[in-house]
């Protein structure tokens, strides 16, 4: 109910304010399948990704953060009512993981931020593989989306946005369907739909594909919000499927 009665001002609010800081721009809509369970993976180079995601969703979407988040005082409740459900970061969280799952199967979006974490450099990180192992169980294609300029409007570390030198875009890519990759073995087709999404993002952003085996950017320990996170390969066990 609360989601439902404040979802309204927060969208005009928060779209407002990306439009003239950020002078947004979004294409590509009609990629995004108008009915069923999808997985909406794109780059992250700012914390105003989020909330960019949710004013150009064309179709709303359940966030999954990580479990943190839930706990902030005035964050948490925010997340608790506004479309999202925690996860548990380098644990096999079932919970988490059914719910997500049981969205797809439902017919309904859920947002993944695939590299799992905030790439400082603005350069694609490494992807994780659980986009791909949710669409494989799921049967649910993946949407990669490319998003630009929000590093200018909000810096990695900072908690003041400005306004950004260059418009920030939203480019939905064409889905990616993991009944392509039906012949191969899960665990070779999960590689294969991690692979195209990589390179997806990359033609969507104008820059390398992400690196394959190389190991994932760290960065300091702070005091902010973030996206979700990204769902490990070892995290998705296969009780997970259960209903």
């Amino acid at each position: 109910m609360i989601y439902f009665l404040f979802y309204p001002i927060f969208f005009v609010v928060l779209r407002t304010l990306i439009r003239v800081l950020g002078r947004l721009r979004s294409s590509g809509e009609h990629h995004v399948p108008r009915t069923g369970g999808l997985i909406y993976c794109p780059n992250h180079t700012s914390d105003a990704d989020p909330p960019t995601m949710f004013v150009t969703l064309p179709r709303r979407a359940w966030f999954i953060g990580k479990s943190e988040l839930f706990e902030a005082p005035v964050f948490g409740w925010f997340f608790h009512h506004f479309h999202a459900f925690p996860i548990k970061r380098d644990s096999a969280d079932r919970a988490a993981l059914r719910r997500a799952e049981a969205c797809l199967k439902r017919g309904e979006p859920i947002i993944i931020f695939p590299e799992g974490r905030c790439a400082q450099q603005g350069k694609l990180l490494r992807l994780q593989p659980g986009a791909a192992m949710l669409a494989v169980r799921a049967g649910a294609p993946i949407v990669p989306i490319g998003i630009r300029h929000t590093n200018e409007m909000l810096p990695y570390g900072s908690q003041r946005p400005r306004f950004s030198k260059h418009p920030v875009t939203v480019t939905f890519g064409a889905p990616i369907d993991p009944a392509k990759f039906a012949d191969l073995p899960r665990g070779k087709a999960i590689e294969a739909i991690t692979y195209e999404l990589g390179l997806a993002l990359a033609a969507l952003t104008d820059q390398a594909p992400p690196p394959v085996d190389a190991p994932r950017e760290r960065r300091p320990k702070r005091a902010s919000s973030d996206a979700p996170v990204a769902l490990h390969e070892d995290q998705i066990p296969d009780e997970a499927a259960a209903s």
